[in-house]
């Protein structure tokens, strides 16, 4: 029997279009035997894998390997000429080499439209089950997904998801801010894809702040472990971070960098999904953010506030004239209202 080494070096040969005659005749031998089925399957995966613009599933895989074998066993058998023909080995090479030729071309062209096919089957499955669910300004909402897991959706932030398993994850797009408790699921992992950050889990419940027009990304866990990875613009996995409760991955899209670190208290995270935002240290830029988001206002501020760091707990529910009120007598500053919206003046850094 025929080495492995052997083999592959005979079957590349034949793609390249470099076979000589006796070499295309063994080639369709050992393509034939039972013994060498395993070692043609790999190869063949191998050039799909090579070529494929969408990775395939193992059923698709299986599919594409037999049709391509079957096409290929037949141009192959096309490429042998009978016994009783009469031509010079010069022509027959010749004769070969551009049927051959022409097989690469069929082989590239079906494998093409396998690929095709199977792109086109697999995107409209998605697209035929894919949901989508928007918060404007100042909405909040709450969904369960069909595997049983909870979606806190808080503002300006959209979630597209499936309503069935489609492949062998569970997976979501968010651009925004959620709260998650995940099913559980071994079997499964849920995967959330947030721009360049891909978080994933089997089960456990944990928030994820990723708005797309935002520098700063973050994960928070509160329950289970979390394995949150860095992508390139390929897909490619750049780096990673496996999160535990009170941990938190934080992802800088200017500087393109994946960082953690520790957190004092998951409190805040808890209290988020029933509007009560908490803050500890946290920047007023990034507290009005949050304000601006849940009450659809206007919100401005003075350099001298934007300096300011805020510690304090605020509740939603409540008219913003409160909350403002709030916020500026923790910094030092005042508040005042405009045709526009409201406005910041003075604050911390004021002497």
């Amino acid at each position: 029997m025929a080495g492995q080494i052997h083999i592959e070096k005979l079957f590349r040969k034949y793609l390249a279009v470099q076979c000589t005659s006796d070499e295309i005749k063994e080639l369709f031998v050992l393509i034939g035997k039972k013994e060498n089925e395993e070692i043609f399957d790999y190869l063949i995966a191998e050039v799909l894998s090579e070529n494929a613009p969408e990775p395939l599933d193992e059923k698709q895989e299986d599919r594409a390997i037999i049709k391509l074998k079957s096409i290929l066993l037949s141009e192959i058998r096309t490429q042998i000429p009978s016994v009783k023909e009469k031509k010079s080995p010069y022509k027959i090479a010749n004769s070969w080499l551009r049927i051959a030729a022409l097989w690469l071309l069929v082989g590239s062209a079906t494998m093409f439209l396998l690929f095709r096919h199977f792109n086109d089957s697999y995107n409209a499955q998605i697209k035929q089950h894919t949901k989508q669910l928007v918060t404007q300004t100042g909405q909040r909402k709450f969904i369960q997904l069909f595997d049983g897991t909870k979606v806190w959706l808080y503002p300006s932030s959209t979630i597209k998801f499936s309503d069935q398993l489609v492949n062998s994850y569970r997976e979501v797009m968010l651009d925004g801010e959620a709260f998650f408790e995940v099913a559980k699921d071994k079997k499964h992992p849920f995967i959330i894809h947030s721009g360049r950050i891909q978080t994933e889990v089997v089960g456990t419940s944990f928030n994820v702040k990723s708005y797309s027009k935002q520098n700063i990304y973050k994960v928070t866990v509160v329950t289970g472990i979390v394995k949150v990875s860095m992508l390139s613009a390929k897909k490619e996995k750049l780096s990673e971070v496996i999160l535990k409760p009170k941990q938190q991955a934080i992802y800088n899209n200017s500087q393109a960098s994946l960082t953690d670190k520790s957190v004092t208290t998951i409190d805040p995270i808890i209290k988020k999904r029933d509007g009560i935002l908490s803050y500890d240290g946290t920047p007023v830029p990034e507290v009005v953010a949050d304000f601006r988001r849940y009450y659809n206002q206007s919100i401005e501020l003075e350099n001298k506030s934007a300096t300011c760091l805020c510690y304090g707990e605020f509740d939603t529910s409540k008219p913003i004239d409160i909350v403002l009120q709030q916020l500026a007598a923790a910094i030092g500053a005042t508040v005042r209202q405009t045709d526009k919206g409201y406005t910041f003046e003075g604050g911390c850094s004021e002497k």
